[in-house]
């Protein structure tokens, strides 16, 4: 066959193809609509409570969006890859919605390459509030990500390495979220500015919750109540402040805060069931800071602790130092807990801010002014002596009060005798005197 022939085929076969429609875009779901500013918004309504977000295909998200927003839906999915070739996408947020779902690499931004026109834009701004993520997968969210804020939520279950490797990263904020299920490596290898955990539940923190994460400017974890955390559950570098406050946890175990830091760490107002040993131990300050600022300081400020024991606060002499400004001992004071806690004393300069439980007095005391008030040689006997001291008084009153009683009783046993001279005798003890009588003569 020869060429013109072809020809005339494959212009046959071009004009049926432009023939057909083109696929529909998320843009023509019945719960979706897009804008003159091409951004994807949808928004659930009882008979369209369902949206699927997908790269390619029938209702794929458009190619030129730049954000997409959902709320108010019963089920919203993220498939794989959904963001992948979304080159101007800068926002997506979800709010309001029960079930979220996050596929492995659904929101993986790679970098832009060589592309001038695209390489100026920022990151992805991710969003969600108050909604229910049933699963985020690993690898969910990976590289150029701007900001990642979740509040407000449940999270039933995050995989490993669900955010990691991200490129670009000013902010992770996580507030007053319910967190179910955590797998190790949650967030893994990459830089921010600030790290932010407020509020919200968590049962099990588990170990390298944060791994190989670098926080430059702020460390934050406020307000949240943990059941458990494991050791190394935070393994971060690099933050100017480091502040670690108003938290209630169950039990910490040791080195669970990994944390070298270029300025100070203050752990203050916080509530804690069970320190273990070497809790603190993993705070450090970087070499190269303390070469040139010295030491810096890890405050204890106003905290409350029911099992603790010294080798709790062991912490690292050789780049922090260590205040102890307020530490409430949740224990019943007592000069055997002063010796346990002798050598903490010492190193504190008399820590006046580490207390204990004074019951008699119903509030905490200065565990120095405990040991000043009660735990001297004599003072540690001084309840002895003063119950000795009233036993002795009450035995000398009781043998007083018997020997006056005694006495009364026998004034009123005398008997007065009157003889027959006129004269008086008082006896102590009654006799019968026999005596002789003579006649007496009336010679008148």
């Amino acid at each position: 066959m020869r060429w013109p022939a072809w020809w005339h085929i494959v212009v046959a076969l071009r004009a049926a193809a432009l023939a057909q429609p083109a696929s529909p875009t998320v843009c023509e779901d019945d719960a979706c609509r897009c804008d003159s500013f091409t951004r994807v918004i949808c928004s659930c309504t009882a008979d369209a409570d369902t949206v699927t977000l997908r790269p390619d295909g029938a209702f794929r998200v458009p190619a030129m969006a730049t954000a997409i927003m959902v709320e108010g839906c019963e089920r919203v999915q993220f498939l794989s890859d959904t963001v992948r070739h979304l080159g101007r996408l800068q926002l997506v947020d979800v709010r309001n919605s029960r079930h979220v779902l996050i596929n492995n690499r659904a929101l993986n931004r790679p970098p832009l390459g060589n592309n001038p026109d695209l390489e100026n834009n920022p990151g992805i701004r991710i969003v969600i509030h108050n909604s229910t993520i049933d699963i985020i997968g690993s690898y969910a969210i990976q590289g150029r990500v701007d900001s990642i804020v979740i509040s407000d939520s449940r999270i039933n279950f995050i995989e490993p390495y669900a955010f990691s490797s991200l490129i670009g990263v000013t902010n992770v904020e996580l507030s007053n979220n319910h967190f179910v299920g955590l797998a190790t490596q949650i967030f893994k290898k990459f830089t921010t500015s600030n790290f932010v955990l407020r509020g919200g539940v968590i049962h099990t923190l588990p170990s390298r919750f944060l791994s190989d994460v670098e926080v430059t400017s702020l460390f934050r974890m406020e307000g949240v109540l943990v059941e458990y955390m494991f050791s190394s559950a935070f393994r971060v570098t690099l933050p100017e402040r480091v502040l670690i406050e108003s938290n209630t946890i169950g039990v910490m175990d040791g080195d669970c805060f990994h944390i070298a830091s270029r300025g100070p760490i203050t752990f203050r107002n916080n509530t804690i069931t069970g320190v273990r040993k070497g809790a603190f131990l993993g705070f450090s300050a970087l070499p190269e800071v303390t070469s040139v600022k010295g030491q810096q300081e890890l405050l204890l400020d106003n905290n409350i602790m029911t099992e603790l024991m010294p080798s709790s606060l062991v912490y690292d002499t050789r780049t922090l130092t260590m205040r102890v400004d307020g530490l409430n001992l949740n224990t019943t004071c007592s000069c055997e807990l002063a010796d346990e806690w002798r050598d903490v004393l010492h190193d504190q300069g008399g820590a006046g801010g580490l207390s204990c439980w004074y019951s008699l007095e119903g509030y905490f005391v200065s565990l120095p002014t405990f040991v000043d008030s009660r735990c001297g040689k004599f003072k540690q006997h001084f309840w002895i002596y003063v119950a000795v001291g009233v036993i002795v008084i009450l035995i000398i009153a009781a043998l007083g009060v018997y020997f006056i009683v005694k006495r009364e009783n026998e004034k009123k046993k005398k008997v007065q005798i009157v003889m027959p001279d006129g004269k008086t005798y008082r006896e102590t003890e009654f006799h019968i005197v026999v005596e002789r009588a003579d006649l007496l003569t009336t010679d008148l």
